[in-house]
């Protein structure tokens, strides 16, 4: 058995120093599970569903493993007190012309209950990881210290999720004891400056164990990473081609079709800066930039029709959340071995870094 240790994997009580990614819409208990088994930290995606869905997907993977596991929950600054506090009164044009065009193809839109912007959810959600023992939250859009200190007051460890060295500095501040800092390359929400800055700018002032993220999908990656400072890596696009994320094959598909210039960031999402894969989704809002709505009416106006494309697996229609790294991703395997393969090309791209580079 290979051996990657840092001391994040006794912090977190896992095998190796590599966080699957709660990825909205694509990591629920199967592939939590299957990470965590294998030795890494699997997480569950707890942004966007309901809390019934949320403890109905940990309860499934606590069935599939007795290895820790992560809860990704979301804590954004400008959520409102309740989703119902949230008035639309017209969508724009780029919205109702996707909803037609998905009409068109006999998908159904229909309303919604994403859950991604109320604070009451999010602490729902917190009492739930609670009662079932969750050993790791990691907040994502924002790390409050109520949450921190609620989950501290429970034995829970914290992983801050930011996008900036400024996040960063907040996060710890507020108690997370773990820092995750994500490049601009990366998949899904993301801030604007490269990983390798990002996480130079962080180390300087860490007080606790930093985990890169943006990118990542190969070994050697995470050889330099952790060369850098890095205790472990947070790696999401690498994990949605398995055969237990929860995406559709055409979604799976369009991640090895990628090309290295074939993701967009903007706020077209949710009304946040997200990186993903061009289609139609995306195309959609070329001249239309203008008509986008702050987050969260953004998220709201898209909701009916990103759910439709991506519950019917719509290849150009659904919203592709991917990081610049699929343009490296050849193939769709089982979590598990997706892990260990990236565990023993760490190893090897450390040792070849001895051979290759001499110092004294």
């Amino acid at each position: 058995m290979s051996t990657l240790k840092t001391p994040l994997c006794e912090l977190l009580g896992i095998q190796y120093p590599i966080l699957q990614a709660g990825m909205g819409g694509v990591a629920f208990g199967p592939l939590a599970a299957a990470v965590s088994q294998a030795g890494g930290m699997g997480t569950i995606a707890a942004i966007s569903p309901t809390p019934q869905r949320v403890e109905q997907e940990i309860v499934l993977a606590r069935s599939l493993t007795k290895k820790p596991i992560c809860v990704d929950i979301g804590f954004p600054a400008r959520a409102p007190k309740e989703v119902a506090e949230v008035k639309l009164d017209e969508l724009p044009g780029p919205i109702r012309q996707l909803q037609l065009e998905v009409e068109a193809m006999g998908i159904k839109v229909r309303a919604v209950d994403d859950q991604a912007m109320s604070i009451d959810d999010a602490k729902a959600k917190l009492e739930i990881c609670f009662r079932h023992k969750v050993e790791v939250v990691a907040c994502a859009l924002g790390t409050p210290k109520w949450a921190v200190d609620e989950c501290h007051a429970h034995g829970v460890k914290v992983i801050g999720i930011v996008g900036s060295a400024r996040h960063a500095q907040s996060a710890m501040r507020n108690g997370a004891d773990v820092i995750v800092v994500q490049g601009t390359e990366g998949g899904g929400h993301t801030g604007d400056v490269g990983l390798i800055t990002l996480l130079a700018e962080v180390l300087e002032f860490a007080t606790v164990p930093v985990v890169a993220a943006g990118g990542i999908v190969k070994g050697a990656q995470i050889a330099g990473v952790l060369t850098q400072g890095a205790q472990g890596v947070w790696v999401g696009t690498r994990f949605i081609n398995t055969l237990e994320s929860s995406v559709g094959n055409n979604y799976k598909q369009s991640i090895l079709e990628a090309g290295y210039d074939r993701t967009i960031r903007s706020l077209l999402f949710d009304g946040l800066y997200v990186r993903q894969i061009k289609n139609r989704f995306t195309e959609v809002w070329e001249g239309h930039d203008d008509e986008m709505l702050p987050y969260p009416l953004q998220r709201l106006a898209m909701g009916p029709v990103r759910f439709a494309a991506a519950a019917a697996d719509m290849k150009d229609h659904q919203p592709l959340p991917a990081g610049q790294g699929s343009s490296i991703i050849r193939d769709i395997l089982p979590a598990g071995e997706v892990l260990a393969r990236l565990v023993s090309e760490t190893i090897a791209a450390l040792r070849a870094a001895q051979q290759s580079v001499q110092f004294s």
